[in-house]
């Protein structure tokens, strides 16, 4: 294992570092900006980044490099807001307001160069779009550019954050994300999932209780609601993603908005964010562009991640959206959210065994293996679904997902048992998950063959060519690759090599 253990030393550091590159260090970790200032802090509501990172579907395009604040746009802007309150949809205080909100981002951005530039212009040019396409309405108007004015408050002057570094400003608890291009983004996903972690404290009557926090953070969220058609209301993203145009929204976002307003409601007596969150079921009966329900791989009804990506079948946020459909049936007792978890549950039963490859899952369907942070994600909900006790699939595979994660390789030596001396011959053997695979052959106690290499799942060989007849020792390791636990097996036999 000498070989073997050398090779390791050299590729898992360099695996370990990228992997701790991409993704911000701590859980809970988030930066608060305050006026002039701005520190980082460790909130045990906020969730880890990998629970709610986003994958895209394709690559994505590069970040918009238009000018912002055109005259064309800037027409179009102050056009849409004048139109709205003709129409009595917004308030003259609204007008006022972001109208200045985009008059200071223009002007913020004129002073600003390079990268901090080039966040704000995306963020200024995609509001200009937006009104352009006739696609500024009023319920989207305070996401927007409530949106536009954190990110002129952020990019004046604050530090400037990591990719993916999750943002929150003083006096607010909704979550923004750097995404490097475009600027602090809502983030729904990582909002409500912070939600539901205040809402965890208070049940377990744990330090991070603070009804307070939850309730101001949903009151804030149902401002930020966008009627997305006229059958519902949707959380959106507002930024360029995975070749999806904004605004987007996210099926497994708006099903754990659906949970976090059912529990609060529950557990602050606030009756109307049930109302709230029940304006949100109709993106599950609704097909995507505009919402999320579609067929699935198996034939039933499938609820997406990604609602401008209907062929992106993605397992684990389709267990999510199941799991937020069936907790606000079952604590409000909502016919219409039982009966969308019972339209699509049997199609979760179909897709569960495709997500498996045999030693580890897969993120999509027919998509590529999960990264460990993904498997770990499945693996949970999975879990959670067992915990409901909505089937035994969920159990089993929970189990086994948690065995491919912990269970060290099997590795059987298959042969040969003969061999000629001169002549190649395959060391012939079967591993059961991804392994780094060690060979060593000795006759008479010395070394006299060894290589090492990665296998998948299944048979896999080493060629050897004995120099001379008699009997030789086989020794060989494996090491799983996947979760960096180091779990290994060993196996060994015999060749007894003849003259030609």
């Amino acid at each position: 294992m000498g070989y073997l253990r050398r090779i390791l030393a050299v590729l898992l550091p360099a695996l370990l570092l990228g992997a701790a590159a991409a993704l911000p260090a701590h859980a809970g970790e988030l930066i608060v900006a305050d006026g002039d200032h701005a520190v980082r802090t460790f909130d045990p509501a906020v969730p880890d980044p990998r629970e709610v990172a986003l994958r895209p579907p394709r690559a994505a395009a590069a970040p918009s490099r238009a000018r912002a604040a055109t005259a064309r746009g800037r027409r179009a802007v102050l056009a849409s807001l004048a139109r709205e309150m003709r129409r009595k949809r917004i308030s003259a205080t609204d007008l006022r307001r972001w109208r200045r909100y985009y008059a200071l981002s223009a002007r913020t951005l004129r002073k600003l160069s390079g990268a901090r530039a080039t966040q704000l212009r995306y963020v200024l040019g995609s509001v200009e779009s937006l009104a352009l396409q006739g696609r500024l309405t009023a319920t989207r108007m305070p996401s927007v550019f409530i949106e536009l004015e954190r990110n002129r408050q952020y990019w004046r002057k604050l530090p400037f954050p990591a990719s993916r570094d999750q943002v929150s400003f003083r006096g607010s608890q909704i979550i923004y994300t750097y995404f490097p291009g475009y600027g602090l983004q809502y983030h729904p996903l990582s909002t409500f999932k912070k939600a539901n972690a205040l809402h965890g404290f208070c049940e377990r009557g744990e330090p991070g209780c603070d009804r307070a926090a939850l309730k101001q953070l949903l009151d804030e969220t149902t401002a930020l609601a966008v009627r997305r058609s006229p059958r519902f209301i949707a959380w959106e993203y507002l930024f360029n993603f995975g070749g999806g145009s904004p605004p987007w929204m996210s099926g497994m976002a708006q099903a754990t908005a659906i949970q976090a307003y059912a529990r609060a409601a529950d557990l602050l007596g606030e009756p109307s964010y049930v109302e709230t969150a029940r304006r949100g079921l109709g993106a599950f009966e609704t097909a995507p562009p505009l919402g999320v329900r579609t067929t699935g791989p198996g034939g039933g009804v499938h609820y997406l991640q990604y609602s401008f990506a209907p062929r992106l079948f993605i397992f684990n946020a389709f267990l999510q959206s199941l799991i937020g459909l069936h907790d606000f049936g079952k604590l409000t007792g909502d016919a219409r959210a039982t009966r969308l978890f019972r339209e699509a549950e049997p199609e979760a039963r179909v897709e569960v065994p495709l997500s498996d490859v045999g030693d580890w899952s897969r993120y999509s369907y027919r998509g590529a293996e999960a990264t460990a942070d993904y498997h770990e994600l499945m693996r949970e909900f999975l879990q959670s679904m067992c915990t409901r006790r909505l089937g035994a699939i969920y159990c089993e595979y929970a189990k086994r997902y948690r065995g491919y994660q912990i269970d060290p390789p099997t590795l059987t030596l298959e042969g040969p048992a003969r061999a000629v001396r001169g002549q190649p011959a395959l060391i012939r053997f079967t591993v059961s998950k991804l392994s780094a695979v060690e060979v060593k052959v000795f006759r008479n106690g010395g070394l006299a063959f060894t290589r090492v290499a990665t296998f998948r799942r299944g048979s896999g060989s080493f060629s050897w060519t004995p120099g001379a007849a008699g009997v030789f020792r086989v020794e060989l390791a494996a090491k799983e690759l996947r979760t960096g636990l180091g779990k290994r097996d060993r196996t060994s036999g015999e060749i007894e090599v003849t003259p030609p």
